[in-house]
């Protein structure tokens, strides 16, 4: 559709005026004559607030008044692709592409279509027609070319296309995002790394490109690297929340947590009070094992929003240091009336019945975070060490091999398994096991002297550290 070159709040009061024209004209029940472009904002207006049976009247009069119009045909098929009649949409285009085949709307209308229809090698194929086509707004074309590569998962395709895009337009925010997405995707931070640097050496005043760096670094485990990518960022732009909250999770990794603190509470001034910012300084402040300071942060955040899942989770773990397992419980209970199938809310659910002695509803929650959410380390482990303490070794075995599908190569999960098997008797299968943790991780052998102390003391484990040592 031919949107014109009015400024958008000139078009809004256009937009506004066509309208109410219009309405006042069917109250009435008289014609008044409006021009394509004041039809075109009347039907836009109507699909925008999903008043598809209006759209499609206005449509009508527009069709009776200007015949053969190209701009209405464009918004019959905008209005057919609000109807889901995808199909249909492709043929008016067809009509169109005849009348006018150097338009590159219709490409780009059809490569939207076909998207939807998950035919991203057509979508592809149309997008480059339009590339040929347009004059402008060709930053934009590329970074939709990139989603439909996505789609296909050819993201080394789709990062050449961004890249072409940031050669067009630098100031592109949105392309400088998706890049780093697609650098997230392939695992490649160091490229990442690289391509931001450099970048960031010809647009030293991009905010997004040095936000994007910080990131990396800190995939990469350089936090303190990550820390000056972002001071950079906020010196730029000092409003910008998300590069204070990325410097303050490397602030934490770097054990300055009263620093942390500091970053989470700028965002304060810009944002508001938020139930995520108290959260997470209340986060900072339980690892300095502030106890009373971390529940008054997390008191805010569920005061700030009573459904801040996060919130409750974390008062009920906090409450559970500090031996109120009566009241954390409560704190989770509520967290999993929001959240039934949170993870940490039921695995420190779980936890806190435990320690109130009440073993079957803990090994039940135990048994319930298993099943949902199987990845959960932590979850396997707690529970095999409950029924370790109620029904002995083999049952902590045969509890703890349930996640060995998914937990088999973790070397906590072997050392814990070889501790049970010896606890039991098991020996010729402990030893097997101890092998093959071993191999997969000498180092991390310590761990079975931690959980059972008897081990090093054992010849046979003796003789298999310092065989795998070799």
């Amino acid at each position: 559709m031919n949107e014109g070159s009015l400024p958008q709040p000139d078009r809004n009061s256009d937009q506004l005026s066509c309208v109410e024209r219009y309405e006042a004209m069917l109250s009435r029940n008289d014609h008044y004559f409006f021009d394509v472009e004041e039809f075109e904002l009347i039907i836009e207006h109507y699909l925008e607030l999903s008043d598809l049976e209006k759209a499609k009247a206005v449509l009508e009069d527009a069709q009776r008044q200007h015949p053969g119009a190209v701009d209405l045909m464009f918004c019959e098929a905008h209005l057919l692709m609000s109807l889901g009649k995808l199909n249909r949409a492709l043929g008016v285009l067809d009509v169109i592409a005849k009348v006018e085949p150097f338009n590159e709307d219709v490409y780009l209308h059809k490569a939207g279509i076909h998207s939807q229809l998950r035919n991203y090698q057509k979508a592809i194929d149309h997008f480059k027609r339009a590339l040929d086509l347009a004059e402008e707004g060709l930053d934009d074309i590329h970074l939709d070319l990139a989603f439909e590569y996505e789609n296909m998962e050819a993201f080394p395709l789709a990062i050449e296309s961004l890249k072409s895009a940031l050669e067009i337009n630098p100031e592109n925010e949105a392309v400088l995002y998706e890049l780093a997405y697609c650098f997230d995707l392939i695992g490649n931070h160091q490229m990442a790394v690289s391509f931001f640097r450099e970048f960031t050496n010809e647009h030293p005043y991009s905010f997004v490109a040095w936000f994007n760096m910080g990131n990396s670094l800190s995939q990469l485990g350089r936090p303190e690297e990550s820390v000056e990518a972002l001071d950079y960022c906020i010196a730029i732009e000092d409003r910008f929340t998300s590069a204070y909250f990325s410097k303050a999770r490397n602030l934490l990794e770097l054990g300055k947590l009263q620093a942390a603190v500091e970053c989470y509470s700028e965002t304060i001034q810009f944002d508001g009070p938020q139930a995520i910012t108290y959260s997470y300084i209340a986060e900072c402040y339980e690892k300095m094992e502030s106890y009373e300071q971390a529940l008054i942060h997390y008191d805010q955040s569920v005061a700030l929003d009573p459904n801040w899942v996060d919130g409750w989770i974390g008062r009920g773990v906090v409450k559970g240091v500090q031996d109120r397992y009566g009241e954390a419980l409560k704190d989770l209970e509520i967290a999993l009336r929001l959240s039934s199938e949170h993870g940490d809310a039921m695995f420190y659910t779980a936890h806190t019945l435990a320690s109130l002695k009440r073993y079957e509803e803990a090994l039940s929650m135990y048994a319930k975070l298993n099943r949902k959410e199987p990845d959960s380390l932590e979850g396997w482990l707690e529970h095999a060490e409950l029924l370790l303490e109620l029904k002995g070794p083999d049952a902590a075995a045969k509890k703890l091999n349930e996640g060995s599908q998914v937990h088999r190569l973790n070397a906590r999960f072997r050392y814990r398994m070889v501790s049970y098997l010896l606890r039991s008797g098991r020996e010729q299968q402990g030893m097997l096991e101890m092998e093959e943790a071993l191999m997969a991780d000498h180092g991390a052998h310590v761990q079975l002297f931690e959980h059972y102390p008897e081990a090093a003391l054992m010849p046979q484990i003796i003789h298999l550290l310092e065989l795998y040592r070799r």
